[in-house]
């Protein structure tokens, strides 16, 4: 059975009502596919092994994304096919429409943002863990080439091995117990200062760690990395 094409003021109140709930899903769509990219380009930068378990949770928040952007280009072609009256609103549309407001403003808050979060942290830690593996191959490729153990993180930026000491803790939002830092100290044993620990002992490699004793993700000291 065919309904009865409704009045023009009636389906301009639909279309108002589904572009105020889906403009801004559509723009939160796009930002979290935008932010889910550029966390998988960055996390690319660093050591495979180091940084797989993040950079697996970045593909996972990609999909997502994806699926995300589907839904809301879906939803943008119902909106056209209502516009050209190709489809015909019920009469209960409006309230359909009214809750979707609601929910668009819901859903960021409950599933949309601690997820970014989620990405965040995850970027974040794949990135210092990378970076921590990045040093440690420097320090040994400066072995192989001269023969000693560098005596410290700035001996590599000499020697171009590394472009500059990587920066930690360098992502805002990840809620990570210390500020961003490239700071190096020369403790052998955690100290807690946030920042690199490089510690030379003889002819042996030197000890290098993230001078972290708070737990990431996984529940794991970051000195024990």
């Amino acid at each position: 059975m065919t309904l009865p094409r409704p009045p023009r003021r009636f389906v301009r109140l639909v279309l108002a009502l589904r572009v105020c709930w889906l403009a801004p899903v559509t723009l939160m769509a796009l930002a979290y596919a935008g932010y889910t990219l550029l966390s998988v380009l960055h996390l690319m930068r660093f050591n495979a092994a180091a940084a797989f378990p993040a950079f697996l949770n970045s593909l996972f928040g990609l999909a997502l994304a994806a699926a995300f952007v589907y839904f809301t280009w879906r939803m943008w072609r119902k909106t056209w096919d209502m516009l050209t009256d190709r489809i015909i609103p019920e009469p209960s549309a409006p309230f359909w429409q009214a809750a979707w407001i609601i929910l668009a403003v819901i859903l960021p808050l409950l599933v949309v943002w601690p997820k970014v979060q989620d990405l965040q942290r995850y970027g974040g830690e794949g990135a210092n863990k990378g970076a921590l593996a990045s040093l440690r191959i420097a320090a040994q490729e400066y072995k192989d080439a001269r023969g000693s153990w560098p005596s410290g993180p700035e001996e590599l930026v000499k020697a171009g091995l590394i472009r500059a000491v990587p920066v930690l803790w360098d992502k805002r939002g990840a809620g990570f117990p210390h500020p961003p830092t490239s700071s190096v100290s020369s403790s052998s044993a955690p100290g807690d200062t946030g920042g690199w620990a490089y510690s030379v002992a003889g002819d042996s490699a030197p000890l290098i760690f993230i001078d972290c004793t708070h737990a990431d993700s996984r529940g794991t000291a970051w000195s024990y990395y």
